[in-house]
Parts: C-alpha cells; structure tokens; sequence
C-alpha cells in the first residue's frame, strides 16, 4: 500500500526545511510526484553531513540527494536485486520539473565511497527486510 501521502507530504516538507522557498517547494513537489507510490519513505544520511531520500516499496527503491541549489536533481530507482539504476534529472529551475534526461548508473557508485545510514527508530519492523536489501544494493 502507498505511502499515506500526509506523511510523505510531511516528510518533503521537514527534508526541503533548509532550502529557499522556491526551491524548496519544488524540492518537496518533485519527492511528492517521485516517491508517491513508495510504501515507506525514509530520510537517511550519506556520509557525516549529507541527507538523501530513500522510498521503497516491495518491487524496488528510489533515491535522491539534492540541497535544492544548482540547475537539477535526480532520483535514481531501482529493483531490488539489480545492480543498477535508472537516474532521471529533473530541471529545478523550471516549476514543472520536467524530466531533462535519463541513464542507466551503477548502484553501487550512486553514493560515491559515503556510507548509507538509517536511524533503527524510524524503520518500522515490517520495512526492515526491505532497508536492507536497499542499503545492501547502494554500498
């Protein structure tokens, strides 16, 4: 089952916090559209400064770190056991957010040499297997 969008809603929202409010409000349109059929959605850290978002759902995950700065974003998804993903940019100076290109990357590059971390607290049990299959495919 989806994501209740209020708690994706909710998510975007505290994720996009530090941004401008231009790019914020497409930061958190564009996870909304992204993530939206996601059944859990999780901010998680790469690396020590860096705050990533990471959907998944039975079939596959999704992930995207962006600060709202720059010309684009990308959300990089995946199925569970492939080795690797199809990253789609998105023009974040357009309020559209049309999609300027897709490539197929490897997923265990997608992070750079940063680790991947979930706080335990957040994940409830029954996303457990599923954090670990995504986190698996992302080192």
């Amino acid at each position: 089952m989806p994501i209740d969008p209020a708690a994706l809603s909710s998510l975007a929202s505290e994720y996009a916090k530090g941004m401008t409010s231009i790019r914020g409000r497409r930061v958190q349109r564009l996870l909304k559209r992204e993530f939206g059929g996601a059944e859990h959605v999780f901010v998680v850290q790469v690396g020590p400064a860096v705050a990533a978002v990471l959907g998944l759902s039975a079939s596959g995950a999704a992930f995207c770190a962006t600060d709202g700065r720059g010309k684009q974003a990308s959300v990089a998804k995946w199925l569970h056991g492939s080795t690797q993903a199809l990253e789609t940019h998105f023009d974040l100076l357009k309020d559209s957010l049309p999609a300027l290109g897709t490539k197929a990357v490897p997923l265990a590059g997608l992070c750079g040499q940063a680790p991947v971390r979930v706080s335990a607290d957040s994940v409830p049990p029954e996303a457990r297997a599923l954090v670990s299959i995504a986190l698996r495919a992302l080192a």
